[in-house]
């Protein structure tokens, strides 16, 4: 077939041309393009892509940048290997070339590149009678039809046998679970049984190196093997003790139902004679975590782990739920939709609210107000008297009792002894003593007191 177009042989902004029109995001790097390429070829040969995704200034660029190449490569004396891979620049430069659509604007600059790769091409004709190398009819203008390349797969193995080899088994280790280990491993990496068998001398040490360089003659295959290991390394009492260990291995505070379903399942592929479907069920509905009761007594008769499994998750994701869950906002200056806004008013609390808190400010402001000493006023003095007593006795060790928690009850105070236990009605006091009830001095009624009086601001008459 003529113009066949070898992908691999094209450098990065070629190969990123040629995933692109395919409709593939190029790769970063070569190695990534090439990786691409080598499976959209196949699929989409070059004379199928009529058109090109690219705009027609994009595309002359590149055709540009490409003929600069086949300029240099001409230009150096080229040997065979330059040869063939200018002339597989060439058929790329063809493909697209007759991929683009010009318009009247963008025709010239098509007319130039157009024009120069025709003069490329036939130098590269004239030069090939002097190469070694047989070069393919020069592109024409006429539909060109191309072939696919020809992939070929190159696996190397130098990386999955360094690790392989990292496995070890030394004979003291469970053996179970390095037969298990061995088994995923080689299945990722697609290693054979018979190169699994060929690694034996490099997994094996210790006591189990011992081991198998006196039964390698015993057996063929990596199966015989492992049936061996696991008779002559394990304990004779292992799914009876693993047993005992699956029954007492309940369900961890932080473990989630997944986590600890896929641990039990590990554990029972770990015995020789698998469970029931039945009893493995029984095992986890007694090991669970006690949280799940209620979901699972609420729910239908649980037949499988995958519907306990459900049961459970979904009791997690409501619990999570519950957790999350906030108060609605309160309405602010700022809330653009006041009212669509939680108010969460409640009438009845609302009034005893108010309430107290208006019979909590009367009584801060009666205090405050009390302290300025106005006598004028017969509460205000006797606030004032109050607190000119009790800063008078610190260092009284009487105990002030609480108000009353009525709103509408009055303090206790007695006036003849200056304590607020009682009343003047319930006053143990001699009552023969006589006292100032403004500001307890003794022998001396309150008009007579000549404390009050110094104390009475003159009134003036206007």
């Amino acid at each position: 077939m003529e113009f066949p177009v070898k992908f691999l042989s094209l450098q990065k902004p070629e190969l990123e041309y040629e995933v692109s029109i395919r409709g593939e995001t190029p790769g970063s790097t070569v190695q990534d393009l090439r990786k691409q390429i080598a499976k959209l070829g196949p699929l989409f040969p070059s004379e199928d892509i009529l058109e090109s995704n690219f705009t027609v200034a994009a595309d002359l660029r590149g055709v540009s940048d490409a003929l600069a190449k086949v300029q240099s490569n001409l230009d150096s004396r080229p040997d065979r290997n330059v040869l063939l891979r200018t002339q597989n620049l060439l058929h790329h430069l063809h493909h697209r070339l007759n991929r683009i659509v010009c318009d009247e604007s963008t025709q010239p600059m098509f007319d130039v590149c157009d024009q120069e790769f025709r003069t490329l091409t036939a130098r590269f004709n004239s030069m090939k009678d002097t190469a070694s190398a047989t070069v393919l009819p020069a592109p024409s203008a006429e539909h060109v039809v191309s072939t696919a390349p020809i992939n070929v797969n190159v696996t190397c193995d130098r990386g999955s046998h360094n690790e392989l080899c990292k496995i070890k088994f030394d004979g003291k280790s469970c053996v179970r679970a390095f037969v298990e280990r061995i088994t995923e491993f080689c299945e990722a990496r697609s290693i054979s049984d018979s190169k699994l068998l060929s690694y034996a001398t490099e997994i094996f040490t210790g006591d189990a190196l011992h081991w198998y360089r006196n039964i390698k003659g015993q057996v063929s295959t990596w199966v015989e093997l492992s049936t061996l290991l696991k008779q002559d390394f394990g304990q004779k009492d292992y799914d009876y003790r693993l047993g005992n260990e699956i029954r007492s291995r309940t369900q961890g505070e932080s473990e989630n139902i997944t986590v600890y379903l896929s641990i039990m399942a590990g554990l029972f592929s770990r015995l020789s004679k698998p469970l029931p479907e039945d009893e493995k069920l029984e095992i986890l509905l007694h090991n669970i975590r006690p949280c799940y009761a209620s979901t699972l007594a609420s729910a239908s008769a649980i037949t499988d782990i995958n519907t306990l499994r459900n049961h459970c998750r979904n009791y997690e994701s409501i619990q999570a739920r519950l957790a999350d869950f906030r108060e609605p906002p309160r309405r602010t200056a700022d809330t653009l939709a006041p009212e669509f806004a939680y108010s969460g008013t409640n009438k009845n609390n609302s009034f005893n609210n108010n309430k107290n808190f208006t019979y909590r400010n009367n009584n801060n402001k009666q205090y405050n107000n009390n302290a300025n000493a106005n006598t004028n006023n017969n509460n205000r003095s006797y606030t004032n008297n109050f607190n000119k007593y009790n800063n008078n006795n610190n260092g009284n060790e009487k105990q002030v009792h609480a108000l009353t928690s009525t709103p509408s009850a009055k303090p206790l105070f007695c006036p003849r002894c200056r304590n607020n236990s009682h009343n003047l009605r319930q006053c143990p006091a001699n009552k023969d003593d006589i006292y100032c009830f403004k500001c307890g001095h003794k022998g001396v009624k309150s008009p007579d007191c000549p404390t009050c009086k110094k104390a009475k601001p003159s009134s003036s008459k206007n």
